[in-house]
This record gives structure tokens, sequence and C-alpha cells, in this order.
């Protein structure tokens, strides 16, 4: 990850609110949707488990913190877009899938459109 906003863009928020943006285009995206979606979170978890191995072997490898790459700005930009956002939500309303989270999010993104 050279840059700011490819560590932003490589962030699980981002990651799921690209594909939910990709896949709610036609019925057979909404159909792959949840294999879609867990396939990136296992993916994500994977390269996490790789990247804390990596560090523990060589603590060297850790990446830096975002406010010392040159390009922080854009990648705060980034922060701020909607995939980001809509992947922000969707894990929050999934951590809360119970107390009617998905149905939380839905009025929510509704309102900000």
């Amino acid at each position: 990850y050279g840059t700011a906003k490819a560590r932003i863009q490589n962030q699980l928020s981002y990651k799921i609110g690209q594909a939910l943006i990709a896949n709610s285009k036609s019925l057979l995206g909404y159909i792959r949707m949840p294999f879609v979606l867990s396939y990136i979170k296992d993916k994500h978890k994977q390269e996490q488990k790789i990247y804390q191995e990596k560090i523990k072997k060589d603590p060297s490898a850790k990446l830096p913190p975002l406010e010392a790459y040159p390009d922080y700005k854009e990648a705060l930009k980034e922060k701020e877009c909607y995939a980001y956002k809509l992947g922000e939500a969707f894990i929050k309303a999934h951590k809360t899938w119970y107390k009617g989270g998905y149905v939380k999010m839905f009025f929510q993104m509704k309102g900000n459109i």
C-alpha cells in the first residue's frame, strides 16, 4: 500500500461499499450479494491475519500511520465518499441486525440520498 488513499480503499468498509454499489444494479446482483459480501469479509479477515503474523515476525514491516503519508488529505476525502460511508453503515447495521439494524440503515441511507 504505497499511498494513504490505497490503504483507505483496502479497508473493509470501502470494499463492502463498493460491492454493495456494484451488485445493486441488477436482480442477479442482489441474489449474488450475500455471497460476494461473505467472500469479501472472509478474504479481508485472512489478509488481516497474514498482516498481523508478518508484523509479529518483523515489527519494522508495520505500516506507518495514515497521517505520515503525503496524500493524507486525499485519503480523508476518500473516507467521505459514498462507497466508504455505505460500507461503514452496512457493517454497523450488520452488528445490530437483531435490533432492526438493516431497516434503520435503509431509512438513514434513503434520507441521505
